[in-house]
């Protein structure tokens, strides 16, 4: 691990956010609210993102100083609709704190993205990468940690990929990709093996301090899963062997490492636009680890968006799973970034899911502008309204956020008011403090239930990332990516460009 510093994170942050100008998002009335000026005028003065406070310390123990430790405030919840009684899921979760969960292991901070000009190689400063898995659990700000992700299996072949980001630790190889072939034997080299026992010690420190760990099967729609005749049955049994309470013959973090759960992040279909021909295995799979592991957790991520008429209203990739299994699923971690026409403020769809689904449901949010190219992430202002429209709801579960590494320090805050200077982030602690009831910002409630959508918000503009182009109308307007430079995108939702 790194060695210490003199510094702490929080000290850090400090002293670079001096003298920044803070803009504050104004609350405004609801009779404002259903105008298209008030959208308008909410971007335009947009400026700030992020609440002030302590961040964690990174030193050579994977320790964390928690004299900065988030508020326990309390906050009056409203009663809120109950779910119709078409949903299906498990029963509501029980009454208590909210959950934040977060991603692990994709380096989000890394993903090359810049927010001017958009997706460029990698940075090379390493020491921002993501630091070891004790290091965040030990921040106290995370109930469960995903490990993202297991982005490689099917072709009935029993085989398996595990392909983590970049490390800045030397406790971690910095290519984390771990192989099974399917023959049960070990096959990675020396020194992947011993990464992963060492992320296997920190899986265990992590549930010793009460931080539950889960694995994440799939992810984005480029990675190459997929699921053959027989596959979902064939999975349970060798994730259960490898991961849960089995005896596999290899155990990939180490002997003795047994994960909390097991959630299922399937972005792509196959056969769109029909109902994808995974579905059957996909239920026998989350079915098989049920009956092989009652109480492990079992999660299905799908896709905030709705409005595909080929789906009926539901997900496009595991809308049909979901109903199927639901109640033998603990949560649903629904996510609500490059995602926008879904996503706060145009159309917050959380309502629509309460209707599919009647067990806990989980926010999924972006840990930056730069991990939500095509926008979403929710500076303090739009959190703490999100928060305060569904916190009183029995279903509402938490946040998740995507990822750590860009939510925690050493991780900058990127925005278009912090290019010249970006401050360390601290928005870990946000989410953590807005859950435990610390008012973060103001903002407006969203516009979900008007339902519609004018043809200025619809605008589009060439840009590096969605909250550039739409804090600076930059460049210029666009039909496809095919009108916008090299590493640009055609980002529709722009509110203030005509």
């Amino acid at each position: 691990m790194a060695d210490a510093v003199d510094k702490t994170p929080e000290t850090i942050a400090a002293e670079k956010a001096a003298g920044q100008k803070k803009f504050i998002i104004i609350g405004v009335s609801a009779a404002v609210l259903i105008t298209t000026a008030a959208l308008i005028g909410y971007f335009a003065t947009r400026g700030n993102g992020t609440s002030s406070g302590g961040t964690p310390s990174n030193n050579s123990t994977g320790s964390v100083n928690l004299s900065q430790a988030p508020s326990q405030a309390s906050s009056s919840q409203a009663p809120q609709t109950s779910p119709s009684p078409s949903a299906t899921g498990s029963p509501v979760l029980p009454s208590g704190q909210k959950k934040l969960l977060g991603y692990f292991g994709a380096d989000a901070m890394a993903n090359g993205v810049d927010i001017v000009q958009g997706t460029l190689p990698p940075p090379t400063d390493s020491t921002l990468y993501q630091k070891d898995l004790a290091y965040y659990c030990n921040t106290g700000y995370f109930d469960t940690i995903n490990l993202a992700f297991l982005n490689l299996w099917g072709g009935a072949q029993n085989t398996f990929t595990i392909t983590f980001g970049g490390f800045s630790t030397p406790n971690y190889v910095t290519d984390g990709t771990y192989v099974y072939k399917g023959d049960g034997k070990e096959s990675n080299s020396a020194e992947v093996v011993r990464s992963y026992a060492n992320l296997g010690k920190d899986i265990q420190t992590c549930q010793k301090r009460g931080t539950k760990v889960v694995i994440s099967l799939g992810g984005d729609k480029v990675s190459a899963y997929t699921f053959s005749a027989g596959d979902g049955k064939r999975y349970a049994q060798l994730f259960y062997d490898m991961f849960l309470e089995g005896n596999g013959p290899v155990r990939p973090f180490g002997t003795g490492v047994v994960l909390d759960g097991i959630e299922l992040d399937v972005e792509k279909n196959p056969n769109y636009p029909a109902v994808s021909s995974w579905t059957p295995e996909m239920i026998d799979l989350v079915n098989g680890l049920r009956a092989l592991s009652p109480k492990t957790i079992l999660a299905i991520v799908p896709q905030c968006y709705l409005g595909d008429s080929n789906f009926g209203g539901t997900d496009q990739n595991v809308g049909a799973v979901i109903p199927a299994v639901a109640d033998k699923l603990d949560y649903l971690i629904i996510q609500y970034y490059n995602n926008p026409t879904c996503s706060y403020p145009f159309n917050f769809n959380y309502n629509a899911w309460k209707a599919l689904y009647k067990g806990p449901l989980v926010v999924g949010l972006a840990g930056d502008w730069t991990s939500a190219i095509s926008g979403g992430f929710l500076e303090a202002g739009p959190l703490q309204a999100v928060f305060d429209e569904i916190k009183g709801d029995p279903q509402f579960l938490g946040f998740s956020v995507y990822d750590v590494s860009s939510s925690t320090p050493p991780a900058l805050s990127k925005s278009p008011a912090t290019l010249a200077n970006p401050p360390a982030t601290s928005y870990s602690k946000t989410l953590r403090d807005v859950l435990n009831g610390v008012q973060v910002g103001s903002g407006f409630p969203s516009q979900a239930q008007l339902g519609v959508t004018t043809d200025r918000q619809l605008a589009q503009r060439c840009g590096g990332t969605w909250v550039y182009a739409n804090a600076t109308c930059s460049n210029k307007a666009c039909n496809s990516n095919a009108d916008c430079g090299v590493h640009e995108q055609c980002f529709n939702y722009m509110s203030l460009c005509k």
